[in-house]
Formats: structure tokens, C-alpha cells, sequence
């Protein structure tokens, strides 16, 4: 979603919403491809102070994930509400932040889906799980312990603790 900024340089005030449903690429962060089942859902009310603009807004998809724990693919929804000020100048833009992500020099637009991409990235989850309960896989054998237990033995203990095990059970008697 491009928006041309030649125009609300030069009017204080002016406002403007703007709405698009966009099919997205997979892309690759922290090792991890996300998928994006459906379209993603942009949703911005922009506002012009002159030297700035305010974008306010909403990003609603759903996420195609991988769990952490049990490997299984799954489907997250995710709705973000965006709150940001952009600076419309290059010289207000010390750091060069706006302008080397999502201001192109040669159009003299904003990209909105780089940015709407950029804030789904940053509220990725560390460590995505497919629910809150995932007992995740056998460290010996792999199964998924969601889909039942398996019969490997879950009482083996390191040697080099095998020491501490016993005072504690020591300790017991």
C-alpha cells in the first residue's frame, strides 16, 4: 500500500483513511517462515501536521506458524493496533530510520505494507507455541506427547547428577 506524500506536505490537518486486504509472501524471521493464510488486512487513518504524519490503524492476519515445542504447523490470529508518527522530511528523520525503511525518495511515497509487515515482526512471539499446553516432543524417541505418551523411560538420570539423587533420597528416609 503506497501512499504519495507530495500532497500532505503542504496541507495542515488534512486526513485521510485508507483500507486494503493484501496476499502476502511467506517470509523468513529468527530462523522461522511465516506463512500468511488469506489476505492481510491494512486499516489507517492518517492525519497530516504538516512536517509529520500520523498513522493510526489497525493490521489484522493470520499467521502460518511453526511450534517451538511440538514442530506442528498452526494457524495464529493476530490483530495489531498501530500508533505512529512519521516524519515527512528527510532532515526530521535524524537517525535515518523512516527514511531508509519505508519512505522512498524517488516516488516520494510511504509503503504502509513494509511498515504493517515491520510491526508484525516486531510482536512476533519468541517462541511461538501451537497452544499454551503443548507438552511439545519425547526427547528420546520424538513423539508428540499431545497426541498421547509414549514409553520411554522418563526416570533416566544424568550420572553426573546421580550423586545429588541420592542424598535427596537419603534425605527422604
Amino acid at each position: 500500500m503506497q501512499i504519495s506524500l507530495s500532497d500532505w506536505r503542504e496541507v495542515d490537518g488534512q486526513e485521510q483513511t485508507v483500507t486494503e486486504s493484501e496476499l502476502w509472501d511467506s517470509v523468513t524471521f529468527q530462523g522461522q517462515t511465516i506463512g500468511f493464510k488469506g489476505p492481510v488486512q491494512l486499516s489507517f487513518h492518517l492525519t497530516s501536521s504538516g512536517s509529520s504524519l500520523l498513522v493510526r490503524g489497525e493490521i489484522v492476519a493470520e499467521m502460518e506458524l511453526t511450534c517451538s515445542r511440538c514442530t506442528a504447523p498452526f494457524v495464529q490470529p493476530v490483530r495489531y493496533k498501530v500508533s505512529e508518527i512519521i516524519p515527512l522530511n528527510p532532515d526530521d528523520d535524524p537517525d535515518g530510520y523512516w527514511t531508509s525503511l519505508f519512505l522512498d525518495q524517488e516516488t516520494d511515497e510511504l509503503d504502509l505494507s513494509e511498515f504493517s509487515l515491520m510491526v508484525l515482526l516486531e510482536n512476533f512471539p519468541l517462541q511461538p507455541l501451537c497452544r499454551r499446553d503443548c507438552r511439545g516432543l519425547c526427547t528420546v524417541c520424538g513423539q508428540d506427547l499431545n497426541q498421547g505418551d509414549c514409553d520411554c523411560a522418563t526416570d533416566q538420570i544424568d550420572p553426573r547428577w546421580a550423586k545429588l539423587g541420592q542424598l535427596l533420597e537419603k534425605g527422604k528416609k
